[in-house]
């Protein structure tokens, strides 16, 4: 059998794959080991190219760092395209059927209350009054539904314009608000009209 050796290590080839696999453990593949050794730890969603596409090639000047999107879009070609499409349209039944069934429902709501404990909490402060709190969604922008709604009203995003019942004038008023009037003049114009 025939083996690579890089710093420390002895590699031999996967005939599946092609890629150069330790011999010891724990397993690692040859060209990530060299730019461990090299560079330090491969950032999380980044993986090592082979820039020759030589995968016994795993000197250092082959190696490129390159984000795990990037990389898959570089070998995903026409034959690859096609096969995934086909896999895809095999499983896609499959998998709609199993999370729509009982048992993948519930897996989904243990799972969701799962990844919920297992969520931390994160510090933020509050768009509007700036106080600090506490959340687990990092989408949460107020302390409270409280600064929430004051914050829209002050910002006229819940805004439209409506006609005055008594003038006709057009104002701005929040969609939530019932009132039917401009001002108070109308409003009482109005009134003295219906007594």
């Amino acid at each position: 059998m025939e083996y690579q050796e890089h710093f420390g290590r002895k590699f031999y080839k996967d005939s599946k794959t092609g890629y150069w696999i330790s011999t010891d453990y724990p397993r690692i593949r040859a060209h990530r080991w060299v730019w461990n050794n090299i560079h330090g730890m491969i950032p999380k969603g980044y993986h090592i190219h082979h820039r020759n596409e030589n995968k016994s090639d795993n000197h250092i000047g082959n190696l490129e760092l390159i984000h795990g999107h990037r990389h898959l879009l570089l070998h995903m070609t026409e034959e690859r395209k096609e096969k995934a499409r086909k896999w895809a349209e095999k499983i896609r039944p499959l998998t709609k059927a199993w999370h729509s069934s009982e048992k993948g429902r519930t897996w989904h709501k243990l799972h969701g209350i799962e990844a919920w404990e297992k969520k931390k909490f994160i510090k933020k402060n509050c768009n509007l009054c700036r106080k600090e709190f506490s959340t687990k969604t990092y989408h949460q922008e107020f302390c409270s539904n409280r600064c929430k709604s004051k914050f829209r009203r002050d910002s006229g995003i819940d805004n439209v314009q409506i006609n005055c019942e008594k003038c006709g004038i057009l104002f701005s008023i929040n969609k939530y608000y019932k009132q039917r009037f401009c001002s108070k003049s109308c409003a009482h114009k109005r009134k003295k009209i219906n007594d």
